[in-house]
């Protein structure tokens, strides 16, 4: 029965008293049903017809007090004062029989010490008779057991009395007292059942408040949140204060309000029923009766029973909290000490049933408690199984707390090394706690095989170089060697570090003869000619199988960097670069934030090896952001030097400065990280006129590379950068003697280190000999793809011409290196695993209409004639070099146009972005050259 239903029916039942008819009314209701607020509106419905209320309401507190509820019907009664001081003379009296014993039955039959209940039910009865007495008493299954008995007493002697006893009581599916209520219903009385509210109650109450019709679907929020509680549903309309939540499709705050409400509906009734909630709080999705009875001690019928009036309540759904906030409001009503002693046992208990570790663990991190042995071991297994869910956080936390609660010394070692593991994918810096006792544990010989190289390798990262050898040492003597692949793993770990001279620390028993040859070992020894040699097209091959073999976690992150520099210098910039796009999508959606920020670094420094300022600066940022400062270990040196030689080369000269200023670890100076670091600050020297300080840079970096067995140009050409230097100073010989040394050590695929050096080499050389290497500096460059090297030698080239008096090819020239510089300087960033930078809108905006019409592709003949066009030549020369008439010359560039949507010669595009145009359009995809090598440039040279 609803609100309005029930209050009309119990002031029918008033009005029937009139008659000098007894009436009796049992009110029922669930947790926070509105019972209570229903007795105090009828309450105060009867003192308004002028009927003498006497009310009271029974309390746990007070069950054990003879008469305790009877007491408050006596006081603050509109009584005159002979009657409380009566009242209070016979409860006293009723009090010493209680002391005797007498009121452990309320059905036991009346004795020589009951007249003081006859002569209650005579006071009472003579109330009645001079108005309408309505008696109203709530909670009774609170009420004490003399109470009780003086109710069934006054129950049998007021059939013919102006009386109505409204009492009200909690529906249970088993009453607290069902003899008492048994004994009490078999006269006649009415039962008032309340129910919960329904959609249209909640609508109308939605209405109400807000002035205007509520749409049904909002009414059915509050519903699904409350289950029609009332209690709950005023405490959701407390919470949304606007009317904007009754909009349709909005969906209800659940606030504070809501919680104070859980939590006061709770503690009002039985302790039992805060319990069970907090139970099923705690085990969340695993919650169900029966495991909330074992957990509380519980039988389970009555954890059956409780669940279902919370159920009813609104509180609970399919035995879970109905509302996470719920959840949280009874878990943070208790003690820490009640909460941690709840998740334990629930731990055990899921532990016991085989649930996944990772459950019973997360209870054990919220009890911040390894209660036995039994719990190390779920926490390890929870840890392995977050990490292969990819969520190293809560890795850690597992491993933290299982470390925190073993005993056992072999246990503790396996449990710190998986901790450094996962601690590493997000922050290398804090690995250092548990650095020197693994580092011990190897050198003891307690930790083997991979595990003893994953903490060689953290002690390089951190720049622990001496640790890092005596680690590898013991392992190399152990009587237990590693595998083949662990060990080319790690030796390109320490080339990766330190180069081929300290790398070869790592050379120990698995690289020797004692295992059979191992198809990944052979690959990854196959990069550790990068350093030495400088690669070659074996360790290119084997690069790219490395890549489309590993796995991001599994396979060594130095391993994976090294296979994408490989095929870098290979001479594939492009494929390194998609390379690194893929990885990082990976990584990002493993959580591997570690390989995150190494693979945006070697992104970036890719970028400045291509010319692409802005994302070689976006990349080395975004790599910076990822880790903290000292989680960079000694490969800080690395992207800061990216950050560093872009900013300069755009001429932002004090954010360069301010990388520079701030500090990197000393350990990093002895690492090959500190190579470009030192080339970085020896080119802001030198872009800065401080020329001496640029040589001494360049010089220390010659010497190191030299000691560590790296002085490989294609790693840093620090002979040219020096030879800038001499040329400053006005020592020519000695630049060029600095820039032979470095062709000749060059290999003949290390087109970007040629194309350098033959710049820098013109500018040492005789005037004559200029345009020949200038024209080669082009040439390799154009095969480097390296826009930012390549618009710099174009305008060295421009400046021979104008000197050569040849203005018109200057100003082509210094047009084309604008283009390609600014390609590279000002070009958008794109974010990572996205499409190619976009090249500048002024160069080819206009072409973009003509390319959707399909109309822009170009015949070979008209191909040939606009790309030396484009460089510059005369329709006559173009005639003399291809073989035509300058009539067909004239017509193929009208044809070329009107394709291009252009209108005069100077809009045509370089041949790099007219090649790519035109691949794309075939379907074939960008090409990564920038210019043919050869005939072009020997024309326009002349």
């Amino acid at each position: 029965m609803g609100y309005e239903g029930a209050l009309s029916l119990l002031q029918g039942l008033l009005r029937q008293c009139d008659g000098s008819s007894g009436r009796l009314a049992l009110v029922e209701g669930g947790l926070a049903s509105g019972k209570t607020y229903l007795l105090h509106q009828f309450s105060r419905y009867a003192v308004e017809t002028g009927a003498l209320l006497l009310s009271g309401t029974a309390s746990r507190a007070e069950q054990s007090v003879p008469l305790g509820v009877v007491d408050q019907l006596f006081r603050g009664a509109d009584l005159v004062d002979a009657l409380p001081e009566r009242a209070a003379r016979l409860i006293g009296s009723a009090d010493a029989g209680d002391r005797d014993g007498g009121w452990s039955d309320p059905l036991a039959e009346p004795d020589a010490r009951s007249g003081w209940m006859r002569e209650f039910c005579g006071v009472l009865l003579g109330l009645a008779r001079e108005r309408t007495l309505v008696i109203v008493i709530d909670d009774l299954q609170f009420a004490d057991s003399a109470s009780l008995r003086l109710l069934l007493s006054l129950q049998r002697r007021m059939d013919a009395a102006r009386m109505l006893l409204v009492l009200g009581k909690w529906h249970r599916r088993r009453p607290t007292l069902p003899l008492f209520y048994t004994e009490l219903t078999r006269q006649p009385h009415e039962s008032i059942r309340l129910s919960a509210l329904t959609v249209p109650d909640i609508a109308d109450l939605l209405t109400g408040k807000w002035g205007k019709t509520a749409p049904e679907s909002v009414a059915e929020e509050y519903h699904e949140l409350t289950n029609g509680n009332p209690l709950l549903v005023h405490a959701l309309l407390d919470d949304n204060a606007s009317d904007a939540g009754i909009e349709d499709g909005a969906t209800p705050v659940v606030g504070d309000g809501y919680a104070h409400a859980v939590l006061a509906g709770l503690h009002r009734w039985d302790a039992q029923l805060l319990d069970v909630a907090a139970a099923a709080a705690v085990l969340n999705e695993r919650s169900d009766p029966a495991l909330i009875g074992r957990l509380l001690g519980m039988r389970n019928e009555t954890a059956e029973e409780i669940v279902g009036i919370l159920t009813e309540a609104g509180v609970l759904r399919d035995c879970r909290m109905r509302h996470p906030l719920g959840a949280t409001t009874v878990l943070e009503n208790m003690t820490p000490a009640e909460r941690s002693a709840v998740h334990v046992r629930a731990a055990d208990l899921l532990h016991q049933q085989g649930a996944p570790a990772a459950e019973a663990g997360r209870h054990l991190l919220n009890a911040e408690q390894v209660p036995a042995d039994w719990a190390v071991g779920v926490l390890r297994t929870a840890a392995d199984q977050a990490l292969a869910a990819d969520d190293p956080g809560l890795a850690v936390r597992c491993l933290e707390l299982a470390l925190s609660g073993c005993t056992d010394r072999k246990e503790r070692i396996a449990i710190m090394h998986a901790l450094t593991g996962a601690l590493w994918r997000r922050n290398p810096s804090a690995t250092l706690a548990y650095l020197p006792c693994l580092q011990g544990a190897v050198q003891d010989g307690e930790l083997h095989g991979p595990d003893a190289a994953a903490v060689i390798r953290y002690s390089l990262w951190n720049g622990d170089e001496d640790a890092a050898a005596r680690a590898a040492t013991a392992l190399g003597a152990s009587a237990d060697p590693i595998d083949a692949q662990t060990a080319a793993e790690l030796a390109v770990s320490f080339h990766w570090f330190l180069g081929p001279a300290r790398g070869r620390l790592s050379e120990f028993g698995p690289s020797g003869t004692t295992h059979p040859r191992d198809l990944w070992a052979d690959a990854a020894q196959r990069l550790t000619s990068l350093w030495g040699r400088g690669g070659g097209e074996a360790a290119t091959t084997s690069a790219e199988h490395i890549l489309r073999s590993c796995q991001i976690g599994e396979t060594p992150l130095e391993v994976v960097a090294a296979a994408v520099l490989a095929v870098q210098r290979g001479n594939k910039p492009e494929l390194a670069r998609t390379w690194c796009d893929r990885l990082m999508r990976q990584a990002a959606e493993r959580g591997e934030v570690t390989w995150q920020a190494v693979l945006s670094s070697l992104a970036g420094s890719i970028a400045y090896r291509r010319g692409d300022l802005v994302n070689a600066i976006r990349h080395a940022e975004q790599a910076l952001a990822l880790l903290p400062e000292k989680g960079w270990g000694v490969l800080i040196g690395q992207p800061r030097a990216t950050l560093i030689v872009a900013r300069t080369a755009r001429g932002e000269l004090r954010e360069a400065a301010e990388v520079l200023q701030a500090p990197v670890p000393d350990s990093m100076f002895g690492t090959v990280f500190s190579l470009p670091y030192l080339r970085a600050r020896g080119q802001f020297h030198l872009a800065t006129d401080r020329v001496l300080a640029a040589g001494r840079d360049f010089q220390l970096c010659g010497r190191l590379m030299r000691e560590w067995d790296v002085d490989v140009p294609a790693l840093i050409p620090w002979r040219s950068d020096l030879a800038e230097v001499n040329l400053r100073l006005g020592r020519s010989v000695e630049a060029r003697d600095l820039l032979t040394q470095q062709l000749e050590r060059a290999r003949a695929a290390d087109v970007r280190v040629r194309g350098i050096s033959l710049r820098v080499l013109a500018a040492a050389s005789e005037p004559a000999q200029r345009p020949t290497l200038l024209r080669q500096s082009v040439e390799c460059l154009q095969a480097a793809d390296d826009r930012l090297e390549l618009s710099r030698s174009l305008t060295a080239f421009s400046v021979v011409r104008q000197q050569l008096g040849e203005f018109d090819r200057a100003r082509v020239l210094a047009r084309r290196a604008a283009q390609v510089a600014q390609a590279g300087t000002t070009g958008p960033a794109v974010p990572a695993g996205g499409d190619r930078p976009v090249e500048p809108p002024a160069l080819v905006g206009r072409w973009h209409d003509r390319e959707k019409e399909g109309r822009h592709v170009l015949s070979e003949a008209e191909r040939r004639v606009a790309k030396l066009a484009a460089l510059g030549h005369t329709n006559r020369e173009i005639s003399q070099t291809l073989y035509i008439t300058v009539s067909t010359v004239d017509q193929h560039l009208t044809r070329v146009y009107r394709k291009l949507g252009i209108t005069r010669r100077t809009d045509l595009p370089a041949e790099h972005e007219l090649r790519k145009r035109l691949s794309e359009s075939r379907g074939e995809g960008a090409t990564t050259g920038l210019l043919h090598a050869g005939q072009d440039w020997e024309e326009l040279a002349g």
